[in-house]
């Protein structure tokens, strides 16, 4: 039993909340007051400052036998932390979403459509309008009119070709605010078409305008402005890109893994776009499975299922009265819960090393196994049944079947212990060994699949879910010190996962040359203690 010297009953309305939990009353169950992932303990067992500096409990008082709360683990009505929240996954995508986004793509489709027949319609609306009753000049058009004709007709194969490789693709991402740089653009070229159409009607429709070769000439003219604003779009939305102006530190949440990525100048959400598919090529996979497992095999080891279970806070004096739990008494438990969790460390070590080690000696049993097994089916292929006298050729497939018979048991067991049980299913891996023995791989190659880093996936994404917190607004600019986090909201691959992203900014480097020192000659310096 401890008692906590120089505490104070506060008022029944005062709340005290540390570590993103409230705290209301004495006998209310715990808040959550943020959203916090299932991997893992709690915050604040796991990360406590008080333990090694910061803030100390008040020296003991005089008066402090008066008003005096017991920490003891005999009774009932603890304050316990064990409760796992997970976030709230984002809703999925609601009609009015959907709605958007085909409108934006339909009126982007029109727009790309109007930009390419602009320019065709309107020199042939001069041959084509006496036919619908609207009285027009003759037309005459000598060798320059038939050059110009033929100019325009190689400008509008470019422009259409420009259009379908920078925009007749598959978008990469649902950006959840609105991309400035593109409806900028998209912006400026309604303005051009509507300038130009709106010239044209005035000035030569209703004037009747007979030059036709100026008017040949005004509508390559309306090529010309389109294919510079799609250089624009060009160099706005991919070459901004390309300049490294920002280096993003990259810490996943659940292991802490760490990369760095070098980013151009561009909104958050566009920095936030970069990082995923970064993270989707670059980092580990991430099995949830065999992460829950070894933190619980570690908390069963040191015996701390629970940063503060076992705790309970009591007010000697006001019996079945609610009282809010101080700020003195708070910090106490995450101390308490802090050394308590400071002096299991070897506990954690000798987990982490038992563990290792029966991840490598399965391992190589099973490395053993294979190599065995597939040596085996390579030689009888190769003798095609001479040396033993009988005919023992088989398909590809039974071949396949018989070498999984043999290294199920150690395969059955590395897997279990990896927890990758559900991510290589038997049809897949027998599948895996007949391509393999019929491309005559080795066993090396075959097992890389099972050591490697990355987690087969079963089928195919279609869509990942994130979402991504941040300070700012997700649509302006990247800057130095911008400090974002992308969540993971998918079922099975990355469940759990979180992305610590902090932004800096590359510095200028001011370089200057230094001259070598001018003496090039140098002496040997021999004393008495000296071994030469």
């Amino acid at each position: 039993m401890s008692y906590l010297d120089g505490s104070r009953k506060l008022p029944k309305d005062t709340r005290s909340c540390v570590g993103g939990f409230r705290y209301e009353g004495h006998k209310k169950q715990l808040r959550p007051r943020y959203a916090q992932s299932e991997i893992g303990e709690p915050f604040i067992p796991k990360f406590s400052a008080i333990a090694s500096e910061g803030q100390k409990i008040a020296p003991p008082n005089e008066d402090w036998a008066d008003n005096t709360t017991v920490l003891t683990g005999m009774t009932t009505d603890s304050y316990t932390m064990e409760e796992k929240v997970l976030y709230a996954p984002p809703m999925s995508r609601v009609v009015g979403r959907k709605c958007s986004r085909f409108v934006w793509l339909l009126a982007s489709t029109l727009l790309c459509i109007i930009s390419v027949v602009s320019a065709p319609i309107m020199s042939s609306l001069p041959i084509i309008a006496p036919q619908f009753g609207f009285s027009m000049p003759a037309i005459q058009c000598d060798v320059d009119c038939e050059g110009l004709l033929f100019l325009m007709a190689i400008k509008t194969i470019f422009l259409v070709i420009a259009i379908g490789v920078l925009y007749w693709r598959k978008a990469m991402a649902d950006m959840p605010r609105l991309y400035f740089v593109r409806a900028a653009l998209t912006f400026l070229v309604m303005f051009i078409l509507f300038a130009f159409w709106l010239f044209y009607i005035v000035r030569i429709m209703f004037e009747r305008y007979d030059n036709y070769k100026y008017i040949v000439s005004y509508s390559t003219s309306l090529l010309d402005a389109l294919l510079w604003t799609h250089y624009l779009s060009v160099v706005l939305l991919e070459l901004r890109r390309l300049r490294s102006q920002f280096i993003v530190t990259i810490v996943r949440d659940p292991d802490g893994e760490m990369h760095t990525l070098n980013i151009g100048a561009g909104s958050i959400q566009e920095a936030a776009t970069e990082i995923l598919r970064f993270y989707t090529t670059r980092f580990s996979s991430f099995n949830i499975h065999l992460d829950n497992a070894r933190q619980t095999a570690v908390a069963k080891q040191s015996g701390m299922q629970g940063g503060t279970a076992g705790f309970k806070m009591y007010n000697i004096e006001q019996f079945g009265g609610q009282e809010t739990v101080s700020e003195v008494n708070t910090r106490a438990l995450m101390e308490a819960a802090a050394r308590r969790r400071i002096g299991g460390y070897n506990e954690v070590m000798q987990e982490e090393l038992d563990f290792e080690k029966r991840v490598k000696k399965r391992k190589y049993r099973l490395m053993a196994a294979t190599e065995d097994a597939f040596a085996h089916v390579q030689n009888s292929a190769d003798g095609n049944g001479q040396k033993t006298g009988m005919n023992n050729q088989m398909d590809s497939l039974t071949a396949a079947q018989n070498v999984f018979t043999w290294i199920v048991r150690p395969l059955t067991k590395y897997l279990k212990t990896t927890r990758l049980q559900s991510r290589h299913p038997s049809a897949e891996v027998t599948r895996h060994i007949e391509r393999c023995l019929t491309l005559k791989l080795s066993h090396r190659t075959f097992l890389q699949r099972f050591f490697s880093d990355r987690i087969p996936h079963r089928e195919t994404i279609t869509e990942s879910k994130w979402s991504v917190i941040c300070d700012e607004s997700v649509s302006s600019g990247v800057q130095h010190g911008t400090y974002l986090v992308l969540k993971s909201h998918n079922s099975d691959v990355d469940y759990g996962v979180q992305l610590v992203c902090t932004i800096t900014s590359i510095p200028f480097f001011n370089l200057t040359e230094q001259a070598k020192s001018g003496s090039e000659k140098f002496s040997l310096k021999i004393s008495n203690e000296s071994a030469v």
